[in-house]
């Protein structure tokens, strides 16, 4: 045990959450597969109200190009993994947490990478669509929620999806006949159906033949904020206003625009946009 009481270092939450729900965020697990733009944040939040274990995954390092949005990027962490740059960032807040790292998620790790997990906070790269569809799978044999908030332009988009609701493919519309590209870019469209970003931007500026998507910190921000209350009251049994897919929800900044949208079949959804 650390010189670190639970009741010194997450007593402000005391009042939002019961002492009892504070014990029992002791006993939790979220799976944050991904260490980057959101992840990073996401596991720093989850960490500082008391989750007592995260499960991380990323094999990648630190690059200049991470440091405009991925808060573990700095001059001094560059060239190192993004995941270790976690873990010590994460006991450095809580001494007693525990935390599980692999390099990445496949058929062969998936289900012992999810023991014991509570809620998934997917934050895979956008670019990521295979272990992204085995997550998704894997996670709902084992009834857990998986969330995914993410950053759109100067906005945010969130969806859950929840163990008896629709499916990460029905929702997507997305089948093994597609190609990768197809795939992704259901992906995307079913991501912001309500296409906020229009109000100012022709496009989110995906770039599929470099894998590459523009964000910014703010945004980022954002997405954890949402996606990690939401983990919170999933984790403490609560009933969040937020419903699960077919609703997406979306909201940006620049455009002074907040939608709800109910999407019963996304099967069509790769001729919307």
């Amino acid at each position: 045990m650390s010189n670190f009481s639970r009741d010194v270092l997450f007593s402000r939450m005391v009042g939002l959450v019961t002492p009892a729900e504070l014990e029992l965020l002791a006993t939790r697990r979220v799976a944050v597969p991904g260490c980057g733009g959101t992840g990073f944040t996401y596991a720093e939040c989850l960490a500082r109200m008391g989750v007592g274990g995260i499960n991380i995954a990323d094999a990648d390092t630190f690059g200049p190009e991470n440091m405009n949005r991925q808060f573990g990027c700095t001059v001094h962490t560059i060239g190192q993994k993004k995941s270790a740059v976690l873990q010590e960032r994460l006991e450095s807040i809580n001494p007693d947490i525990d935390v599980r790292t692999v390099d990445f998620i496949d058929e062969n790790n998936i289900r012992a990478y999810l023991d014991d997990v509570d809620v998934v906070c997917d934050t895979l790269d956008f670019f990521v669509i295979k272990p992204r569809r085995l997550l998704y799978k894997v996670a709902r044999e084992k009834s857990i929620p998986v969330l995914i908030c993410c950053p759109v332009a100067f906005g945010v988009t969130g969806h859950l999806f929840l163990p008896d609701a629709m499916t990460f493919e029905e929702y997507f519309g997305i089948n093994d006949s597609q190609t990768e590209t197809e795939q992704l870019q259901r992906f995307g469209n079913g991501l912001t159906p309500a296409a906020l970003y229009k109000a100012y931007t022709d496009a989110p500026s995906l770039d599929f033949a470099h894998r590459k998507v523009a964000s910014l910190s703010a945004s980022c921000l954002m997405a954890t904020a949402w996606g990690s209350n939401l983990a919170l009251m999933l984790l403490l049994n609560q009933t969040p206003g937020f419903k699960p897919v077919p609703w997406c929800y979306q909201f940006d900044i620049r455009a002074g625009l907040f939608e709800a949208v109910q999407k019963d079949n996304m099967a069509d959804i790769g001729a919307n946009q």
